[in-house]
């Protein structure tokens, strides 16, 4: 067991737009290649005179998660792609190496794909999934302290996944808040109505 979330990584996505809305387990990625990118929101602020600040307010962070995959002899690429573009919403959940440990969720972005090859790592695919505003996704919710409820573009969330039942490579996964939240208990499913090997 890890005090971190670094190590070997599992990669899960799930197509929006799909009829079952299970997860789907991508290959392992290349070395060191898994990130996230936040981007801190602009800044605006009001000053009086002599550079004094009066107020200031700051726009919401945007995020990017990127990870490198490599084309094998055999193994289908996860995204079809045409000259860069993947079409649809995806979701993607990140679980560190350490499953108890949080891992990365966004629950809606776009994906966009550079395909580079070099004789000393062979043919490699790079996606970059910008994450958007997931609305109505129990899992990025939360509520500010206004009362009012938000859906955040980026979650921290310890993930726990599970074969569907039935399905050779197809995944239920389970999103639970990490330490320091009001309510660590309660476990979301998605999808709702996921069934995992074992079952009844």
């Amino acid at each position: 067991m890890s005090v971190t979330t670094w190590g070997k990584p599992s990669i899960y996505v799930r197509d929006l737009s799909a009829a079952t809305n299970n997860w789907k387990k991508l290959d392992t990625p290349k070395e060191d290649t898994t990130q996230l990118n936040p981007t801190k929101g602009d800044t605006t602020e009001a000053k009086e005179e002599g550079g004094g600040i009066v107020d200031s307010k700051t726009t919401k962070s945007t995020y990017e998660l990127v990870y490198q995959e490599f084309i094998k002899k055999g193994l289908p690429q996860p995204f079809p792609t045409i000259d860069g573009l993947i079409e649809g919403n995806y979701a993607i959940a990140v679980q560190p190496e350490d499953a108890e440990n949080p891992g990365c969720y966004i629950g809606n972005s776009t994906v966009s794909v550079e395909e580079s090859y070099s004789s000393a790592d062979g043919a490699l695919m790079q996606y970059t999934h910008k994450a958007l505003v997931p609305e109505g996704d129990e899992v990025a919710k939360t509520t500010n302290k206004k009362g009012e409820t938000v859906y955040c573009q980026f979650r921290w969330r310890i993930i726990t996944a599970k074969k569907a039942k039935g399905k050779t490579d197809e995944y239920v996964l389970t999103f639970k808040h990490p330490a320091g939240a009001t309510d660590t208990t309660t476990e979301i499913t998605v999808p709702t109505n996921g069934q995992t090997d074992g079952d009844v």
